[in-house]
């Protein structure tokens, strides 16, 4: 049976190793890692663990996985790894294993550690008394590269010289791209040509880059800009007399609000609104029309005096006209 186990607390090595005790097995093979209290002449106050865990223990099972199919006769293992901040002196990691005898048990219990730190997603911390902590890497992470899939066997200069020179390429790439997209005729083109340019520019380069251009002349030719808007005509409503219709939407338009409504009421108070808001922002609105009404004179009209005999004679020269024609 398998015990695995990520966790913050102290790790207790006689309950660990009391779980793959069995009364078949002659054999409990134990490896305590603990936190040591120097590295290279630097004083460690403790270690710091964190782990991806679901990942972690699940590489942790393929580990009990490969120990029991490469040595059959293993009975128990048990594999608890502490997290967080662990002490000198206190253990870090506890791995024991069982069998009938010691030989499957040792070489079980040495390899399940040398592959856990070689694969298992836990990563160390040291933090040192003089000095900013370090994250460290596992010795057995440290991996030759297989020269089958070495692709580029150069030298690290000639490594940067080659992407150098492969941005400088994809950079002229990209500057004729630009070119070939805005601009429309180039010198063995001619106006009947096709193109995909939407504006005619001249472009030039910029001083203070070598991947950019800026824009020295724009002609819009054509675009939206260019069109002008539909007019909206505005439908006469017809539920009211025509010559009262024709004012109420001119007034409308002149106001620059739309009908809200088919009802007539609705409207005139849409107007009264936008009457209101006007004289609001604009003080003098209010005094427009009654200056305006002061200063118009009304036109004079003239008087007639027609008598019933001048009807008369009108009407019988009018009788006269329609019999000659």
């Amino acid at each position: 049976m398998d015990h695995l186990k990520l966790t913050a607390d102290k790790l207790s090595i006689d309950d660990i190793s009391e779980l793959v005790v069995n009364d078949s097995c002659g054999a409990v093979s134990i490896f305590v890692g603990t936190t040591r209290d120097n590295f290279e002449g630097k004083k460690v106050l403790h270690l710091e663990y964190e782990a991806y865990e679901p990942m972690a223990l699940k590489a942790m099972k393929s580990i009990c996985d490969e120990a029991r199919s490469k040595w059959p006769a293993v009975h128990g293992i048990a594999i608890y790894h502490r997290l967080g901040a662990v002490p000198c002196c206190e253990a870090s990691v506890v791995i024991a294993v069982s069998s009938p005898h010691r030989r499957d048990s040792l070489e079980a219990v040495s390899y399940c550690i040398d592959t856990l730190k070689a694969s298992v997603p836990i990563w160390k911390k040291e933090v040192y008394a003089d000095s900013e902590p370090v994250w460290k890497e596992n010795i057995e992470c440290k991996r030759i590269a297989d020269k089958n899939l070495v692709q580029i066997n150069v030298s690290n200069e000639e490594i940067q010289k080659r992407i150098h020179h492969f941005i400088e390429r994809k950079r002229a790439q990209v500057n004729l791209s630009n070119i070939q997209d805005f601009i429309p005729r180039r010198e063995n083109e001619t106006e009947d040509m096709e193109t995909c340019a939407r504006v005619r520019t001249q472009f030039v380069k910029r001083n203070d880059s070598k991947g950019h251009l800026k824009v020295c002349r724009v002609e819009n030719e054509w675009g939206p800009q260019t069109v002008p808007e539909p007019q909206m005509v505005q439908k006469v409503d017809s539920t009211l007399p025509h010559s009262i219709a024709e004012r109420v939407t001119a007034i409308e338009s002149y106001l620059n609000t739309t009908p809200v409504s088919p009802d007539i009421y609705k409207r005139l108070k849409e107007m009264e609104d936008k009457i209101a808001y006007l004289q609001s922002i604009s003080p003098e609105y209010a005094q427009f029309w009654k200056n305006n009404k002061s200063t118009i004179k009304q036109e004079q009209m003239p008087e007639y005096v027609v008598s019933a005999e001048d009807i008369d004679k009108k009407i019988e020269l009018l009788e006269l006209q329609q019999n000659l024609m």
